[in-house]
């Protein structure tokens, strides 16, 4: 069961989404309506929706400026505009799809189709990723998804962190390096310096320099990074393991 959040500024267009959907009620249950970005954020907060119809063109702010306000795990958004000349930034933002009204009943079924595809049942509460897991990356300026085994390795920036990918520039959170260490999947990441989480399968090579300083080469990244002494000696034993 899909529960969808519908966010239109527009009372008829939430109303005729909600008879577009009221043939696959076995499939999708709608928890609420929304009609801007402040009280659909304030929705998605309280109700935990795992599916948004969202409108682009509203007033004040567009549908986009939801996006930073959403926390993890993020619903499946699926876009509803009359203009399809945002399609491309829709996607860009990883929307799972973008549908032109007035919707037609068969391109909606698909859309759906697709949605429960990409809704697996959610971990329980409090409980770390999976190696196989995709995360979604929400930083000030957009939401991109990858898989964990993408990341390399985060480094903390005062209150924020600096999250690195394999084959993407990195993008600075504002997320704590110890709201990390309860996410990140053990078997995969270690923290290896009070300010840095590696990934030990993108480690490339790890070249001791002398006793007190090496060189970490990852995946990805053409300059090292280095370490001190006990960050080196840590990462070590960790992956003779």
């Amino acid at each position: 069961m899909l529960r969808a959040l519908l966010i239109d500024d527009e009372p008829p267009a939430r109303d005729l989404l909600r008879r577009l959907l009221a043939p696959h009620a076995a499939d999708v249950e709608i928890v609420g309506e929304a009609r801007s970005v402040a009280d659909a954020a304030e929705k998605c907060a309280r109700l935990r929706p795992g599916l948004l119809f969202l409108d682009v063109q509203m007033p004040r702010e567009d549908g986009f400026a939801l996006l930073p306000l959403l926390t993890p795990p993020l619903p499946v958004i699926i876009f509803v505009t009359a203009y399809d000349h945002f399609a491309v930034r829709a996607f860009e933002v990883n929307a799972l799809d973008y549908l032109l009204k007035p919707v037609a009943p068969e391109r909606l079924a698909r859309a759906l189709a697709r949605a429960a595809a990409a809704s697996p049942p959610a971990p329980p509460a409090g409980a770390p990723l999976q190696p196989g897991d995709v995360i979604f990356l929400r930083s000030d300026q957009n939401v991109r998804s990858a898989p964990v085994t993408a990341l390399t390795h985060i480094e903390a920036e005062e209150n924020y962190t600096r999250v690195h990918l394999a084959d993407a520039p990195p993008l600075l959170l504002r997320r704590t390096m110890s709201e990390w260490e309860a996410l990140l999947p053990p078997s995969l990441f270690v923290r290896v310096e009070r300010s840095l989480f590696v990934n030990l399968t993108a480690v490339r090579e790890l070249e001791i320099v002398s006793r007190d300083v090496a060189r970490l080469h990852l995946a990805g990244r053409r300059d090292p990074l280095v370490l001190a002494r006990r960050a080196s000696l840590r990462l070590r034993r960790l992956l003779h393991r």
